[in-house]
């Protein structure tokens, strides 16, 4: 019997990645089945197939009869959406896939990263988590707090600072009225110092940074990612901070038996030396983050990811492989921008007046991108730029950010 090259590609609310995964899969003979909740999915002409599936009503059960009923054998599963990392688990355990290994449950939810780190003796932030309604004030012993969805807090979805007890109360009903009362949140220390990321594969149970982001720039009253992200770090206690919990991570990984995916990484460094994890997410990092892993690794998360997804256990061609792949020296940094107000982009700078500005060296614009809240990030455009310093990098910033205009309406 003729192996099946049936790949299910996951998507829910338009997202996963779902066109760059089916060029990959396309490329290298498989066929890309896409699983949504869309029966209109913009995104299925990319792939050979679409199956329509309710994720928050739906059960196991019910998709395996729709994959059976469009005749697709399914031979991996591609997941790229954190909410759907649970029905990534029980498909793939269903079928004996990859990707079903029991240590990636701790991946579900925010809330059992920081127990297992705890467990682990990895980490000492203090913590509590349940479904909104049921938290309030009296679970914290100590403030500043975050507050943020256990799941599906992509984009800074719904993150709240408390600085006292009346404010966690504020905000832990404004967030039950936005989402529900059974929506699981965790209210955690917040941790000072200078925000960064880490992107990178664990391969045997070794996490390896490959990209470390230090995030010069943060808007601390919506908790997005703002201004110039940078990489190399450029900071002496964030590199230090970034070597020491991507240790961390390797150990975590091992505690756990995770052997394997790509991971995202976000962590906070202090100047006196102390390092603390934020969060984690079991995929690439988004917007340009693919650009700058390849111009200075020469590694494709997503290529990379999918290759782990098939099983692929070394996802890189040639005997280095990913373990011992290093960065080049070049200086580089992401400059976002977000949206002002809820509405469509009706109008903005080109790209390619953009690009041919002296240091941009990439960047990606969302046509027609539409803002339904402002309860989350909004990036609709991103350039990659170059320099030679970091004051340099803030001159080119400061002449793209001088050309740049937009409408939303």
């Amino acid at each position: 019997m003729t192996p099946s090259t049936d790949v299910l590609i996951f998507s829910k609310r338009f997202i996963g990645g779902v066109r760059t995964v089916a060029q990959i899969l396309t490329e290298s003979g498989r066929r890309p089945v896409l699983v949504s909740d869309e029966p209109a999915d913009v995104n299925r002409d990319a792939c050979a197939a679409h199956i329509v599936v309710d994720w928050d009503a739906d059960d196991l059960e019910q998709l395996v009869k729709a994959v059976d009923a469009a005749g697709v054998v399914p031979s991996a599963v591609v997941n790229f959406v954190e909410p759907l990392i649970g029905w990534q688990i029980r498909v793939t355990r269903h079928y004996g896939l990859p990707g079903g290994e029991a240590g990636r449950e701790i991946l579900l939810s925010k809330a059992k990263v920081r127990e297992e780190m705890r467990r682990l003796g990895l980490s000492g932030v203090r913590f509590t988590a349940g479904p909104v309604g049921s938290l309030d004030a009296r679970c914290v012993t100590g403030y500043p707090v975050i507050v943020k969805p256990a799941q599906d807090s992509g984009s800074s979805r719904l993150v709240r600072r408390a600085d006292d007890a009346v404010q966690l109360d504020a905000h832990l009903r404004e967030i039950g009225e936005s989402a529900g009362a059974g929506l699981h949140v965790i209210v955690e220390q917040y941790v000072e110092g200078t925000e960064f990321s880490m992107d990178g594969p664990v391969t045997a149970g070794r996490f390896h940074a490959l990209l470390v982001v230090e995030k010069t720039e943060h808007d601390e009253r919506r908790h997005h990612d703002a201004g110039l992200r940078i990489t190399p770090p450029p900071s002496e206690h964030v590199r230090r901070g970034a070597q020491e919990l991507a240790g961390r991570i390797t150990a975590l990984c091992g505690g756990s038996e995770i052997t394997s995916g790509w991971l995202h990484v976000e962590g906070r460094a202090a100047r006196d030396g102390s390092v603390e994890l934020i969060e984690i997410n079991p995929r690439p990092g988004g917007g340009l983050h693919r650009a700058a892993t390849i111009r200075t690794c020469g590694v494709d998360p997503i290529h990379a990811s999918v290759l782990m997804a098939l099983g692929v256990d070394e996802p890189m061609d040639g005997a280095a492989g990913l373990a011992d792949r290093t960065r080049s020296d070049e200086l580089l940094a992401l400059l976002p921008f977000e949206a002002d107000r809820t509405g469509v982009l009706v109008s903005a700078t080109p790209l390619d007046e953009l690009k041919r500005i002296p240091g941009v060296v990439d960047g990606y614009q969302f046509e027609n991108f539409r803002v339904t809240s402002m309860d989350q990030e909004n990036f609709f455009t991103e350039t990659l730029i170059t320099a030679d310093s970091v004051e340099g990098l803030s001159e080119v910033a400061r002449r793209v950010e001088a050309v740049f205009t937009f409408t939303f309406e």
